[in-house]
């Protein structure tokens, strides 16, 4: 008995996401009364499928094949092999029967009447419906096993659907206004629709594929929902979508008003004028509080003087997870000019002394934060004198300083290196 379970008769649809290209569909559909060797037709699914990542739920099947490309015209003419086949001629318009006995390359016929062969024929070849008929859409073929339940689930894994997370960010004085929004892809060969939708972030590993690959960390809002699922983070939307194919579409992951930041500007012994960077706190108390997937921000920041937003910059960032700071470079300020130099280097004792300066001239009108990051050579080495308060973080001395307004600001400090101390490194 021929079943055809079309897209009509699906009663719930889920899509799970991730960002390296590929995602897992489950679709589940009503299906009618079936009998053992049953054949099942479940239209209408993904041209990307991989036919080796599906499960059937609800139905035992004892064989399962995957029609894809069913109306390309080679694919046609395989089909028809050895079937007969009717040939309207173009000047009597009568009609002829033959039999299809090649199909790629010449089309080689036989004629039922007569028996002789003919080659690419002239007329309209008419092809008859066959069993299970002719699908314009990929299909999965089953012969039943056993049925369990008067649905049936497929879950597959597909090619052809992606997302990414994209920032904007308009900075007010010291606060800023945020949204976030997650970018669709679909270009698997199928529409979803009334799908519920789910991201997940973390490391899988594909076979063929020995390194980890990662997918894009996710991120929600207040009225969204987010949640371990084993070893990986889940963000599932609160409505469902749909999304078609061959369509790109835009939902809004997060939002975030009146939160407060800090711009900074970055000094190192490379630079004759800072690298401008914009910081802020990942917190509740900050308006936020949520996984920031990794995605670019677009920055703007309002012209006190008319008030209109100026683009200043995009920056891409990697996961950020609650409770950690993000960091957006904007470009270099032409207004705060620096000059660096080591002013001196002399030996004594066991140690090695170099002398470093910095002058730094603010031209803005309003005074600004700054921190210089000075890359140290070597582990063993330390501050000994210091205009500034300074920190050592690994290898770098970071100072950090306010520059009045139209005041040449000098920063000088000392790094001393042990060269006394002894080490064994092998032997």
């Amino acid at each position: 008995m021929l079943n055809r379970i079309p897209k009509s008769q699906t009663t719930d649809c889920s899509l799970t996401v991730y960002n390296d290209g590929f995602a897992l569909v489950k679709d589940t559909r009503s299906i009618p009364q079936l009998e053992v060797d049953d054949l099942v037709y479940f239209v209408g699914v993904s041209r990307k499928l991989k036919p080796d990542s599906i499960i059937v739920e609800g139905l035992d099947v004892s064989e399962l094949v995957y029609e894809y490309d069913l109306m390309d015209e080679l694919r046609i003419f395989e089909r028809y092999i050895g079937r007969q086949l009717t040939i309207k001629d173009p000047f009597s318009k009568q009609d002829r029967v033959y039999t299809l006995l090649r199909g790629n390359g010449p089309i080689v016929m036989q004629d039922v009447e007569t028996k002789e062969l003919i080659v690419n024929p002239k007329g309209e070849i008419r092809f008859p419906e066959i069993d299970g008929g002719n699908h314009v859409e990929p299909t999965l073929v089953w012969k039943v096993a056993e049925q369990r339940s008067e649905e049936v689930c497929v879950s597959y894994l597909t090619g052809g659907v992606t997302w990414e997370a994209d920032y904007v960010i308009s900075m007010h004085g010291d606060h800023f206004d945020m949204s976030g929004w997650v970018s669709m892809k679909n270009y698997s060969g199928v529409a979803f629709n009334d799908a519920q939708l789910r991201l997940i972030s973390g490391k899988l590993n594909k076979a063929g594929n020995e390194k980890e690959q990662k997918s894009a960390d996710l991120s929600r809002n207040e009225m969204q929902k987010t949640e371990a699922f084993s070893d990986f983070h889940t963000y599932t939307f609160p409505r469902t979508i749909d999304l078609e194919d061959r369509q790109q579409k835009q939902l809004r992951l997060l939002s975030a008003a009146n939160s407060k930041a800090r711009v900074i500007y970055e000094i190192n012994a490379q630079t004759s004028n800072p690298d401008i960077y914009i910081e802020f706190e990942n917190t509740k108390e900050n308006g936020l509080g949520i996984p920031l997937p990794a995605g670019v921000f677009k920055m703007y920041r309002t012209n006190p003087d008319d008030g209109s937003a100026e683009f200043i910059g995009e920056y891409a960032i990697k996961h950020t997870d609650v409770n950690e700071k993000v960091r957006l470079k904007s470009g270099e300020a032409c207004d705060i000019e620096v000059k660096a130099k080591k002013s001196g280097k002399y030996k004594e004792g066991g140690y090695e002394y170099t002398e470093y300066e910095y002058s730094i001239c603010n031209t803005k009108s309003t005074p600004v934060e700054a921190v210089i990051r000075q890359q140290v050579p070597g582990h063993l080495w330390t501050v000994d004198e210091s205009t500034h308060e300074w920190q050592k973080k690994r290898d770098k001395i970071v100072l950090p300083v306010q520059v009045p307004v139209d005041v040449e600001e000098k920063v000088k400090f000392t790094i001393r290196h042990d060269r006394s101390a002894r080490r064994t490194i092998g032997f």
